[in-house]
C-alpha cells in the first residue's frame, strides 16, 4: 500500500496538471488524445522553452486529428524526438505556449519494426519514435547491421532521418561491401516512406506513402524538421563483426600532414585506406588525439576484447548534467585553465583506455554506439566537406592548421573561446547507386548529396569543433572560422555544406543568425552543380506542397526557406 505522504503528493501533481491544463485551453482539442505541458530543453541547454503543450498521441488517426487541428487552430506542429539536437529546428528559444505551438511524442506509441528477409538483403519497416538503440538490437537479433550510424542510441529514429544522421565509413582499398549496405547518410537506406501531408483535393492533411523513385520523396528523406514522417522502409544488410582499436600516441601533425609529406606516415588517409572507418577527437592544446579505427574482423583477434553491450567508453560517457555544468561554469569564469583543462582530458582518455576499451570487438551496434546521454554537453558547429578521395589529407591539413592558428591568436590575447575538441570523421556520399531500388531519388536536403558538376567528388569529410555553450568569445571564434571554412572551400577542390543537427550561421551574438549564410550561402550550397528538379528551388516548392501552412516549420525553417 502507497503511503498517505505518497497519495497526497500525487493528488498535487493531479491537481496542478488539471489547473495546467484549464490555465492553458487548447480550443476543440481532440478529446481521445493525451496531452500535457511540457519545459523543453536542447541537448545542450541553449534552447529552452517553458510550458509548452505536448501530445502523445496512440494511433494514426489521433496523429491525423492533431495535425488538422493544428492548421485550422492556426497552431505548429513539431515532434520532439528526444531533443538530441542543437540546432533550433523544432523551436526558438524563449517559446510558450503564447506561441501557439503543439509538440508531438511519438516515442511513446510509434515504436514497431519488422523485418523481412530477402536473398540478397533485407527490408526493415520502422515506426519513426523507435529509439535508434532498441531497432539497432532488433536488428541484431536478426542477423542484420549498418555499416555506420550516429554515435548515440538515444535519437529516435525519425530524427535521425530528418536530419541525414550519419557515422564514419568509406570503402577500405581492397573491401567489397555486402548488398544492402550503404557508406553515406542513414537517408540513403529509405526504400519508401509514409508521411504527413496536405491532400488539395480533401483539404486536410493526411498520410501518403511515398516510393524512392518518386521526385516528391526526394525532399522527404532529409526534411531538416519541415515534414511528419511516420513510418520507413528501408534495406539492411548482413550484420558484420567490428574490431576498434584506439590510438593516443599518433601525435597531430603526422595525422593532419599534407600529401606530399605523408609518405610512410600514420596518416588519416592511412587508416582509412586499410579501415575505411575512423574518428579523430582532438583536445585543444594537446599534441595527440584520442583516434579510433574500426575494422570488418569475422573472428576476434587474440588481443581484442570481446564487448556485448554498448557504450565502451565509461570514462567519457558518466559524467552528470550538474557536473557538466560546473564544468562549463568554471571555464567560463577562469578561462586560462582551458590548456590545463585539454591536457587533463588527453591524460585521462590515455589512462583509462590501457585499462579498457583500447581494443575491442563485437557485433556492429555495440561498437558504433559510444555516446550516451551522461556526456559532457557541449555545444557543436557542424560541417560537411565534400571531396574527392584524394584530396582528404589537403581538406584535413587546412582545417586543422585554421584551427589550430585561430586558438592560438585568441590564446596570445588571454582569450580560450574554444574548450572543447575537434572532431573529424569521413563517410561515402548519398549514392543512388547503392540504394536496391531502380530509379532511387536522390535526398534533395542530404549535407552529402553528390554534385553532378563533380563526379570524381565521392567522400565527405565531417568537422566539428566543441566548447561549453557559455564559453566567451565561443560565437565569434565560431564566425570567423566559419567564414574562413566557407572561402576556403569554396568549390575548387573541396565544397562546404552546413550540418543541419549542429551549429552554423555564426552572427554576432549567436549561430543561426548569420543573414548572408541563411539566404545565400547555405541554397547556394544546394543549388551549385545540382539539377533544377531536385535543387534547392524544388525543394521548397515541393516542401511547400506538402505544407502549405507551413505547420511544421520553426522560425529558422521560415527564414531557411524564405530564400
Amino acid at each position: 500500500m502507497p503511503s498517505s505522504d505518497s497519495i497526497k503528493q500525487e493528488d498535487i501533481y493531479l491537481q496542478n496538471e488539471i489547473i495546467t491544463k484549464i490555465e492553458y485551453h487548447l480550443p476543440n482539442f481532440p478529446k481521445e488524445v493525451t496531452w500535457k505541458m511540457i519545459n523543453f530543453k536542447n541537448w545542450s541547454g541553449e534552447i529552452h522553452a517553458d510550458n509548452i503543450p505536448c501530445c502523445i498521441p496512440r494511433t494514426i488517426e489521433e496523429v491525423i486529428s492533431v495535425i488538422n487541428w493544428a492548421w485550422k487552430k492556426n497552431y505548429k506542429l513539431r515532434p520532439i524526438g528526444q531533443s538530441h539536437n542543437w540546432s533550433p529546428l523544432i523551436l526558438k528559444s524563449g517559446q510558450s505556449f503564447k506561441n501557439r505551438i503543439m509538440l508531438m511524442d511519438l516515442s511513446s506509441h510509434f515504436t514497431h519494426v519488422n523485418i523481412e528477409h530477402r536473398s540478397q538483403f533485407s527490408i526493415v519497416t520502422a515506426q519513426t519514435g523507435v529509439l535508434m538503440e532498441t531497432l539497432l538490437t532488433q536488428m541484431e537479433e536478426q542477423g542484420l547491421g549498418f555499416t555506420a550510424t550516429p554515435a548515440p542510441g538515444d535519437l529516435t529514429l525519425g530524427a535521425a532521418l530528418a536530419i541525414d544522421g550519419h557515422g564514419t565509413a568509406i570503402k577500405a582499398v581492397d573491401e567489397i561491401p555486402l548488398p544492402g549496405h550503404t557508406f553515406g547518410s542513414l537517408s540513403n537506406t529509405i526504400l519508401s516512406l509514409s508521411a504527413v501531408v496536405w491532400n488539395k483535393e480533401n483539404q486536410l492533411y493526411t498520410i501518403k506513402r511515398f516510393e524512392r523513385d518518386e521526385p516528391d520523396c526526394a525532399p522527404l528523406l532529409t526534411h531538416v524538421g519541415c515534414a511528419l514522417i511516420l513510418e520507413v522502409q528501408f534495406q539492411a544488410g548482413k550484420n558484420q563483426r567490428l574490431r576498434c582499436r584506439s590510438f593516443t600516441d599518433i601525435p597531430a601533425d603526422e595525422l593532419f600532414s599534407l600529401p606530399e609529406n605523408s609518405k610512410e606516415k600514420r596518416t588519416f588517409s592511412y587508416f582509412l585506406d586499410k579501415s575505411g572507418r575512423a574518428e579523430i577527437i582532438l583536445f585543444p592544446f594537446t599534441k595527440a588525439p584520442w583516434l579510433k579505427v574500426w575494422n570488418i574482423a569475422p573472428t576476434k583477434p587474440a588481443s581484442s576484447i570481446e564487448v556485448k553491450t554498448p557504450y565502451n567508453y565509461p570514462f567519457s560517457d558518466n559524467i552528470s548534467s550538474t557536473l557538466s555544468d560546473i564544468a562549463d561554469n568554471i571555464l567560463a569564469n577562469f578561462p586560462l585553465i582551458t590548456p590545463l583543462v585539454g591536457e587533463m582530458q588527453y591524460q585521462l582518455t590515455h589512462a583509462a583506455l590501457q585499462n579498457y576499451g583500447k581494443d575491442i570487438w563485437g557485433w556492429s551496434k555495440n561498437l558504433l554506439l559510444y555516446v550516451k546521454p551522461t556526456t559532457l554537453r557541449v555545444t557543436a558547429n557542424g560541417y560537411a566537406v565534400l571531396t574527392q578521395r584524394t584530396n582528404i589529407q589537403l581538406v584535413l591539413n587546412k582545417f586543422y592548421t585554421q584551427w589550430k592558428k585561430l586558438i592560438q591568436h585568441y590564446a596570445n590575447q588571454g582569450k580560450y573561446p574554444i574548450n572543447g575538441p575537434l572532431e573529424v570523421r569521413v563517410t561515402g556520399l548519398d549514392d543512388p547507386a547503392e540504394v536496391m531500388y531502380a530509379g532511387a531519388t536522390v535526398s534533395s536536403l542530404s549535407a552529402i548529396r553528390p554534385r553532378l558538376d563533380h563526379p570524381e567528388w565521392d567522400v565527405a569529410v565531417w568537422l566539428d569543433v566543441l566548447t561549453f555553450p557559455e564559453t566567451p568569445y565561443a560565437i565569434e571564434f565560431c564566425h570567423q572560422f566559419e567564414q574562413w571554412l566557407f572561402n576556403e572551400f569554396d568549390g575548387s577542390y573541396a565544397s562546404a555544406r552546413v550540418e543541419w543537427s549542429k551549429g552554423w550561421a555564426y552572427g554576432s551574438n549567436t549561430a543561426w543568425e548569420d543573414k548572408e549564410v541563411l539566404t545565400k550561402t547555405i541554397p547556394a550550397s544546394f543549388t551549385d552543380g545540382l539539377p533544377a528538379d531536385n535543387n534547392w528551388a524544388s525543394t521548397v516548392s515541393a516542401l511547400q506542397k506538402h505544407d502549405p501552412h507551413h505547420i511544421f516549420r520553426s522560425p529558422l525553417l521560415d527564414t531557411l526557406f524564405s530564400s
